[in-house]
């Protein structure tokens, strides 16, 4: 095996022109295999709708743990005469890493980049260099991403006739959002209203009724425009009933648009309930049957039905055969399914996941790690929330 001169490498690296593309080489005797480098913030491989074959997710946002790759098999990575040297530069400066462990039941060779887990907006040069000479170059940039403020205020609700006290709000549920929208590190600035919880404890408030769940809504829209935050969400401690008559509390957050939601804590996932709500604000639609659906923003899985987001006497239906819905039964969610295949990533843990998901704009009541981001989701809210310079 040749021995790596990293000197060379390195002025090798400072001298990539500005504007590189994408160069994948084949391994010797590989036929039509190839090799793919493969930058995951969540989710590493998008889905091409016209034939549902799989691509490298490529929208990146600045200042986000960002995992690298090569999705590669193991006798081609043996054919290249084993693990290769990774290159990233820029003007700023030159960034190598040679430590990479093989995960076999993935297929890929994850790079150890831990000395640089967040990169700033710009431009980069990526260059991976086999031990044989081959040689994977690319051109990948991070882009700023708008800041979202989102106001967290506990209500104390009236349920028909009982007044229920949202108690505090653990900041640990806030999480997860940050794990599934394409954000850098300090881009959600969540305030949790810490003063005297709001209290609606007249019948006129109930939130077992619409009317009295718009009204609710309302008085947080004003308070949303009174103090200039991007998002209200208010907190209520249990689950509402869809009208007083019906047996169990099955609604657990609604949205009359205008970036103000409401949800329950009493949630099997409030976490999640949370993701989903902010979704609305950005436009996203539901992914279950009957759901309130943006089909141009996420279009529901196959053959489901809903009411059209901006016109809710049209009725919408996904058309396309590779989106796919989850179950929506003990096992599984409503949403467009995840794959493991995609390569799901866990930007805190800095590990794959190794199971498939359904999207967290389907139906709730799962545990969390069963709730993911789809290709569609996270490609239409980044349009949403880049910055366009």
């Amino acid at each position: 095996m040749r021995k790596r001169n990293f000197l060379k490498y390195a002025m090798a690296a400072a001298v990539m022109a500005a504007s590189i593309t994408m160069a994948v080489y084949a391994a010797p005797g590989a036929g039509q295999e190839s090799i793919e480098f493969i930058v995951n913030q969540g989710l590493g491989m998008g889905m091409d709708r016209t034939d549902g074959s799989y691509y490298p997710m490529n929208l990146l946002a600045a200042e986000r743990n960002t995992g690298f790759f090569v999705r590669i098999e193991p006798q081609m990575l043996q054919e290249e005469g084993g693990a290769p040297l990774l290159l990233i530069s820029n003007d700023a400066g030159i960034w190598y890493f040679e430590d990479s462990e093989y995960l076999k039941e993935y297929g890929l060779l994850s790079f150890d980049t831990s000395a640089k887990k967040v990169w700033d907006a710009g431009q980069y040069d990526v260059q991976i260099d086999f031990p044989y000479g081959n040689r994977l170059e690319e051109e990948i940039i991070f882009r700023e991403m708008k800041d979202i403020e989102i106001w967290i205020v506990p209500i104390d609700g009236f349920y028909s006739g009982a007044v229920k006290k949202a108690g505090e709000f653990d900041s640990s549920l806030c999480a997860y959002t940050s794990k599934v929208y394409p954000v850098g590190v300090n881009d959600l600035k969540w305030n949790i209203d810490s003063g005297e919880k709001i209290a609606f404890e007249e019948s006129k408030y109930d939130l077992n009724t619409s009317i009295g769940r718009l009204r609710v809504w309302k008085y947080l829209k004003e308070l949303r425009e009174e103090n200039g935050s991007d998002m209200v969400i208010g907190i209520v401690a249990e689950n509402m009933k869809k009208e007083p008559s019906a047996k169990e509390a099955a609604v657990t957050g609604f949205t009359f648009g205008d970036d103000v939601s409401v949800i329950s804590l009493e949630d099997g996932c409030p976490s999640v309930t949370i993701a989903h709500e902010i979704g609305h604000c950005l436009f996203l639609g539901d992914e279950y049957e009957n759901g309130t659906s943006s089909v141009s923003m996420n279009m529901v899985p196959y053959q489901m039905k809903g009411k059209n987001r901006f016109s809710l006497l049209e009725t919408a239906e996904g058309t396309n055969p590779y989106i796919i819905g989850g179950t929506a039964d003990a096992a599984q969610g409503s949403g467009t399914i995840v794959y493991a295949e995609q390569y799901p990533y866990d930007i805190f843990s800095g590990e794959l996941i190794a199971h498939d998901m359904t999207s967290f704009m389907g139906l709730s009541g799962y545990p969390e790690q069963e709730y993911w981001v789809t290709a569609q989701i996270w490609e239409a809210v980044y349009q949403e929330l880049a910055e366009t310079d």
